[in-house]
């Protein structure tokens, strides 16, 4: 599949296979509105009904938080289908903040698994290997 692209100022979603989205925060501020406009790639293949969609969200060193943003994207993923997302963030706070994210979305009632690498390799080869095993029980 030919990745489709989507952009929100200085940053960017990518649709790399019909259930894997890319989300790129390269640096600048991501706010609550970034994520929601970014969201629109994503937000259709939802009405499609995937049993599950794979995230990938990569963090630039360089990039700054807006004040509830983690908020607002919590409440734009509360009619997801479940999801699976690795967030490659180097900085503590960027660590940090993912995981109190991950934590926000499914206190508002979405199924979430996430986890933080320190490198894109890592985190691609974990989403692959969640995929590998989620086809396996599906086919059983």
């Amino acid at each position: 599949m030919t990745p489709e692209t989507f952009t929100a100022g200085e940053h960017c979603i990518e649709r790399e296979e019909p259930d894997f989205f890319v989300y790129r925060f390269p640096h600048g501020t991501a706010t609550g509105a970034h994520v929601g406009e970014l969201r629109k790639l994503e937000r259709p293949v939802w009405d499609e009904g995937p049993p599950h969609i794979y995230n990938l969200v990569l963090l630039g060193e360089e990039l700054a938080i807006s004040p509830g943003a983690l908020t607002e994207t919590a409440k734009l993923y509360r009619d997801s289908p479940p999801r699976t997302t690795a967030y490659v963030a180097r900085r503590f706070f960027h660590r940090t903040s993912m995981e109190f994210l991950t934590r926000m979305i499914r206190a508002f009632g979405v199924k979430m698994h996430g986890k933080v690498f320190d490198n894109e390799a890592s985190a691609r080869a974990w989403l692959a290997d969640r995929r590998r095993g989620r086809s396996r029980k599906s086919v059983m």
